[in-house]
This record gives structure tokens, sequence and C-alpha cells, in this order.
């Protein structure tokens, strides 16, 4: 039995931002919050705890992303060439001239060639942004453990693999038909949905929802940004279920973003997901603030507090509606996922939405310490672990060793596989090929691969491996933090027309 007590200013989010930080601990015993108290009342049965004090800093629930495309962060911001015009939809751009070569072929290599490096790398920049959670980690040929929550496998302790669902791919007839039948069940349905400018035919996806009676509160819609304020009201409040919102990634590819209040207005829970490397923010740290910036541009009632809310407690009260375990908050019996962010005395909802990546003190997940700063990590037991430099300070990173999980793994590692794929992607398709013909492919202890989630048009609508492998060209992996080189690309796409042009200020003032 592990036992961790965090002691600063703590945010439990119990209720959503209902409640000012106070001083106070998080009592944890080995998975689970046990208590928070506040001041210095301690609690019976933890003398031999291990216990941090973070002094002013704010101790929250681990933030939650609840939208990615992991197998692709690896790979830096795209833009197709010459384009100015906003794209229509999510079946429009992956017919782009660019778009194989820039985005499917590198992430096929990465996923086949180096499987193990490019999930560690994607966790270690999800934590370096707060999260202990995320959505959207590829399938593979045989299961793996991963340190982040897997939010789309999670069983919660039930065994069972049915508690969620996800699809990337657009549902009609019978296959929707189901996925509505499972809602019913009490199952989760993380949808790809509506994802284009409003009035484009994507919208169908919602709409076929909504004559399917499937605009339910197990409901987690993705995106929705085609949906028209018209269309929110058809939401019955009473089913309100919950709709993830990227902005960064929708004003870089359509211009346009989800209308979140008339989608909050009818009593539909929002949350944040980064997206993807090829159109979204680094982590959910940049999505809080893109989330900011499009709110105060598009003039839509937000307020810091319930941006914090969006990558917290709005994902746990959505999430618990299928777990029936409490997620994105600090209270009795919910996983113990923790973040401590340090607010440089400012207003604690400003300073979490404000806060980068040299703010993230210590992330806990499942009451284990996973990474932050070394001596906070050193002092709340962290397992083996290594060093990493993230937003110029050096971290501890306790990722294990894929071929011993009681090792840390080594990040000069992780980063020179990675690297090695990037400069030699011709031999990483032949190292590809061998891995796959080692043995049965799907066989427990067979290599390990994984497979991509996001369409290609001109590859008959499936990711597959490159047609000319010595013409794929890879670019450098990129930093796991905001950095100039994702600003001089983000400013260098036309399609948001310089709506964005805030972010870079807020991550390098």
């Amino acid at each position: 039995m592990a036992q961790l007590v965090l002691a600063g200013r703590v945010l439990p989010m119990a209720q959503g931002a209902d409640a000012a930080p106070r001083r106070g601990r998080v009592w944890i015993e080995d998975d689970r919050v046990v208590e928070v108290t506040p001041g210095r009342r301690r609690r019976a049965g933890f003398s031999g705890a291990t216990e941090v004090d973070v002094g002013d800093d704010l101790v929250l629930p681990g933030f939650v992303d609840m939208h990615n495309h992991l197998a692709y962060d690896a790979l830096p911001l795209w833009t197709e060439p010459g384009r100015t015009e906003p794209w229509r939809h999510n079946k429009h751009w992956p017919d782009a001239d660019t778009y194989t070569g820039s985005v499917t072929e590198p992430a096929w290599v990465y996923a086949k060639a180096c499987p193990e490096a490019l999930l560690a790398y994607v966790q270690v920049r999800a934590m370096a942004g707060g999260a202990t959670a995320a959505q959207g980690w590829p399938t593979s040929n045989r299961g793996y453990r991963t340190v982040v929550r897997n939010v789309d496998s999670e069983d919660a302790g039930t065994g069972r693999d049915d508690l969620i669902y996800t699809s990337v791919v657009t549902r009609t007839a019978d296959a929707l038909t189901e996925s509505v039948r499972r809602m019913n069940a009490g199952s989760g349905f993380i949808y790809h949905c509506a994802e284009g400018r409003r009035g484009s035919r994507v919208l169908q996806d919602y709409t076929d929802l909504q004559r399917t009676d499937g605009l339910l509160s197990t409901l987690i819609a993705v995106h929705c940004c085609a949906v028209d304020a018209a269309h929110w009201a058809d939401w019955d409040a009473a089913a309100a279920g919950g709709v993830v919102w990227s902005p960064l990634s929708n004003l870089v590819l359509y211009g346009e973003t989800t209308l979140v209040d008339d989608a909050r207005a009818r009593g539909v829970t929002v949350c944040l997901g980064s997206d993807w490397g090829p159109s979204g923010t680094k982590n959910l740290l940049g999505e809080m603030k893109v989330a900011r910036i499009a709110a105060d541009h598009l003039g839509y009632d937000l307020t810091d507090a319930q941006i914090v809310e969006m990558v917290t407690s709005n994902p746990g009260t959505l999430l618990e509606r299928c777990w029936h375990r409490p997620v994105g908050r600090l209270v009795p019996g919910a996983f113990a996922d923790v973040v401590v962010i340090r607010a440089h005395g400012r207003d604690p909802w400003a300073g979490v939405v404000a806060a980068r990546e040299q703010d993230v003190a210590l992330v806990v997940v499942g009451g284990v310490p996973r990474y932050g700063d070394a001596d906070l990590m050193e002092a709340a037991g962290a397992p083996p672990s290594f060093t990493a430099t993230v937003g110029g300070r050096p971290r501890r990173v306790a990722l294990p060793d894929p071929q011993d999980p009681a090792a840390a793994w080594s990040w000069e590692e992780v980063t020179g596989t990675l690297d090695a794929v990037q400069r030699d992607p011709q031999q990483a398709v032949v190292a590809a090929q061998a891995r796959a013909a080692a043995g049965p492919r799907f066989a427990p202890d067979a290599e390990l691969e994984l497979f991509l989630d996001m369409p290609d048009t001109r590859r008959t609508g499936r990711a597959g491996p490159p047609k000319d492998p010595a013409a794929v060209r890879i670019p450098p992996v990129p930093a796991v933090e905001h950095d100039a080189a994702f600003f001089d690309a983000l400013d260098a796409s036309p399609i948001q027309g310089g709506v964005l042009a805030p972010l870079r200020a807020t991550f390098l003032p």
C-alpha cells in the first residue's frame, strides 16, 4: 500500500470552479484520493506516508486531453503550400497534394519502425502540459503499457472493455444504430462529428445522430464546428452530453470553430482537446490559451475558471457517467491524478490558463509521480526516472523501459531513436518490415506495431506504407514544448487570418 500526501494551495474542482484555492492536503492511497483536508488538519492512518509540501503552488486534478491523435504528435504543424482558402471539412484536406507526403507517410514510418519511442515522446509531451489522461491512443497489434491514463481503454477497475467506444470514421445506418444502442446501455461514445465549416455537408454527421436519437448524455462529440446555433438547440438539455473543442486546429483548417456559447446554452459540457501535431497545439496549456484568445475574439462568454473546468471537472463529468468513478476532481474515491502548477501569485484561474511548460512542477498519475522538478520527484518517491530538459528546466520523467519495466528509459535513447528514423526513413521502412516479419503479428509477444487512425483519400481512404520509400522525407522531431519554431509555423498558416497571433506572446514573452 503506497501513500502520498501533497500539501499546497488546493483546487479540488469538486463542483467545478466553485471555490478559490485553500491551503490544505490531498491524501492519496495507491491510485485513489482518500480525502482533501483544509488547513493543517491531518488524517489518521497516514503516519508513514510520503509527504510533499509544494508551498504556494496550486494542486489540482490532472488535466484530461479529450481529443488527440497521438500517433501523429511527432510531426510539426502542416500547411498546404499556397492555400489561403479555408478547407470545407475533414473529408477535404486529406486530398491535399502534400498531405500524404507531409503527414501520412512520416507518421506511418514512426508508428511502424519505432512505436515504443513514439509512445514515450507523446507521453512526455502530454505531461509537459499537465495532462494525466489523454484520448486518441493508436490501436496496435497487441497491448502496450502507458503511464498517462488511456481514456479510450480505461476499465476503471471493472475489467470491462466496453465503458467507452470511439470512432474517427463517420458512422451511418446499422453502425450508427449500434453506437446509439451502446450509449443507451451506458457506454460512452467519443465520436468525430460535424468537423468543418458551418453550411458544409458534414453537418449531416450531427443530424444523422439526431434522427437516430443519438444526442444522449453519454455522447462525447468531437469538434461539431459545423453545427449551427439552430441545430445546437435541437439537443435536449435533459440529455445533454459533451463536445470536445479544439479551437486551434479548427481555426487553422477551417477559419471557424465550435459555437461554444450555443452548446453551453443547451447544457452541453465542453471539454478541450489539443487534437494532433499537424494542426493542433502541443498540449493543453496551449489549448487553454487558444480558448481564451478565441473566446475573446468571437465574443464567447467564458471565464478563465470555466476554461480550467474544460480540462478537469468537465471531462470528469462526462467520463464518470461511463467509468462510475470520479476523475478530473480531487474527491474521495477519485483517480489519484494530480498536477502541481506554479501560478506566480496571479489569480489562480488566470494563473492556470497562463501557465507555460516551465510552470508544471509535478504530475502524478494513479498515485505515482511521473514527471516534474527533480526535487519534487525525489521527495514524492518517484520510481526510476530519467532527465529531460523541457521549457528550459531540467525534469525527471518516470517512464519505464519497454524492455525492463523496473528500469527507467533514457530520454537520449527515446529522442535518438526518433531522430535516426527522421534522418534515414528509407532504412526505417526496412526496419519496420523486418519487425512485422519477425513472427506472428498478433501474438502477445509480437513486435509492437501501431496503426494510424486518420484518413488519406489518396490512399483509398486508409493510411498505409509509402509507395516509394526512397521519396519519404520526415521533418525534424519538434520540441515537446511550444517554441519559436511552432509559432513561426503558426504565423505562416494563412487560413486562421492572424487570429492566433497573440498566442506567441503567452509562451515567449
